[in-house]
């Protein structure tokens, strides 16, 4: 068995010296065949691995199960936290939009009643934003500029109340 394997050992070398690959690859396959053994594993041990892969299996499913928790536990109280830092910063902004809202919608009732009682009417108001509505269609750039030229005046406005500073309440 030695002399055997002793030769197989020799005609690898030799094939992998020549380049002959075909011929290497089955002297070493003779030699892996020799020194290998072919038996198949014990039903014993097969029953042992498959116990600690099921066993594993509950292992992770377990870990999986608690990270959910713990992920679903983190996120509910980041969004609780979330919440209740950033009320004093939503609140404040969300009741200021709400009185520019009330604001634009007392001014328009006002200008529409005024524009009513003026003689002007419904359809003279539908004409005056037909009108608006043809002079921005027909000529953009100039809706454009003045949008542009607003946008600098409270920038402007915005900077000056920074310079002059402000005492907090505008109504004291």
């Amino acid at each position: 068995m030695n002399d055997e394997l002793t030769s197989s050992y020799r005609r690898w070398l030799e094939a992998d010296d020549t380049g002959l690959d075909d011929e290497g690859d089955a002297a070493l396959g003779s030699i892996f065949q020799e020194i290998v053994p072919s038996e198949p594993p014990s039903l014993e041990f097969t029953a042992r691995t498959m116990d600690a892969i099921a066993a594993g299996a509950r292992r992770d499913a377990r870990q999986a199960k608690l990270m959910r928790r713990a992920a679903v536990v983190a996120g509910t109280a980041g969004l609780g936290a979330a919440v209740y830092l950033g009320a004093g910063l939503v609140l404040p902004a969300m009741a200021s939009a709400l009185l520019a809202l009330f604001d634009f919608l007392v001014g328009a009732i006002v200008r529409t009643s005024a524009g009513v009682q003026a003689g002007s009417g419904l359809w003279g108001l539908l004409g005056s934003l037909g009108h608006a509505a043809s002079a921005f269609v027909a000529d953009p750039k100039v809706t454009f500029v003045l949008l542009v030229l607003q946008g600098f005046a409270i920038a402007a406005l915005v900077a000056l109340q920074r310079l002059l500073g402000s005492d907090g309440d505008p109504f004291q």
